[in-house]
């Protein structure tokens, strides 16, 4: 199996590669094949590949991802696995004009039922703290070598503080849960002829916070990261976006989801700032064989490199920290 597979990807199309946990060919027999990367002999990576294939049948009666065909488990030439998935002829969201798209899908995703106990697919027993905690770490171990500019650094420092003193409160109060998609960044959306959104990126599915993907899919640190989208959105934009999204999901479940948007949208830009001072960090260090979870940009392209890596010089930047700060502290 595994020496055929192989054999299939190299006879297959390898599509532009602008991901950092995987790389995606282009079958012969029309169909994707999503190749995760891992580093060889990691031990976590057929978990990994278990839990996205769960995710995938977990969320296919939403009709809004691919589906999922077969699963190559990890192995020689292969450490990462792969998924044989749909190939979704699309193109990426042309924003603002299409966030009503993107709302829906994620409504619909989020209406889906929660998975079962025994399901691999993640749960955060409490969205807040489990999302301030790896910012937390990864703060405490990045952010002084990320972010150069002192003013800026000490503004998501202070950020991080401010996270943590209001945890006990936010932990307390009961939060709406759903099957989240984590990385809603609109690079992961592709829309096809009949205006559909399709979600393809199922890596980090887990049971969580809906509010976290509403904001990733909107704030600035998001809409820049994929060059084809390129764009940073109004609060007007956002506004209309939330609401079309708390629109489709019914009035009870838009009463207890409303409370919880800007709480989890401050919270969701510091994963996604702190998610790229690990960036910035791990990728420009050597490998470490000892750290199996050791970020590696090898698998981008030189093109997406040089984007990713303007662009998060410019999500450091104080004037940039201060502008989407201003949104919540009102400055």
């Amino acid at each position: 199996m595994a020496d055929a597979f192989l054999a299939e990807l190299r006879a297959g199309r390898a599509l532009p590669a602008v991901g950092t946990a995987h790389g995606h060919v282009l079958l012969r027999d029309g169909r994707l094949a999503r190749v995760a990367y891992a580093h060889e002999g990691d031990p976590t990576a057929a978990a990994r590949l278990l839990a996205q294939a769960a995710a995938f049948r977990h969320l296919e009666p939403a009709g809004h991802s691919p589906r999922l065909h077969e699963i190559v488990e990890p192995g020689p030439g292969l450490p990462g696995g792969a998924l044989i998935v749909d190939f979704i002829d699309g193109r990426a969201p042309r924003l603002p004009h299409e966030l009503p798209a993107l709302a829906a899908t994620l409504a619909r995703i989020h209406a889906l039922p929660l998975p079962d106990a025994a399901s691999p697919i993640p749960r955060q027993v409490n969205p807040f703290l489990a999302t301030l905690e790896p910012i937390e770490a990864n703060a405490a171990r990045f952010l002084d070598r990320a972010v150069t500019d002192p003013e800026a650094r000490e503004i998501v420092a202070g950020e991080v503080r401010l996270a943590r003193a209001a945890a006990a409160a936010l932990a307390a109060r009961p939060q709406p849960l759903a099957v989240a998609l984590a990385d809603t960044h609109p690079g992961n959306f592709l829309v096809d002829r009949a205006g559909v959104a399709w979600f393809v990126d199922l890596e980090k599915v887990h049971v969580g916070s809906p509010a976290i993907d509403l904001a990733h899919a909107t704030l600035p640190t998001s809409t820049l990261w994929d060059p084809k989208i390129g764009v940073v959105l109004s609060p007007e934009d956002v506004g209309c976006f939330n609401e079309a999204y708390l629109a489709a999901i019914g009035v009870a479940a838009a009463a207890a989801l409303r409370p919880w948007l800007m709480p989890m949208r401050r919270l969701t830009w510091l994963r996604t700032t702190l998610f790229m001072a690990r960036w910035r960090v791990q990728t420009r260090s050597p490998r470490d064989p000892s750290d199996p979870a050791q970020w590696s940009d090898a698998g981008l392209s030189p093109d997406m490199k040089a984007h990713v890596d303007a662009t998060i010089d410019r999500c450091f930047g104080r004037d940039f920290v201060r502008s989407v700060c201003a949104e919540w502290r009102g400055l």
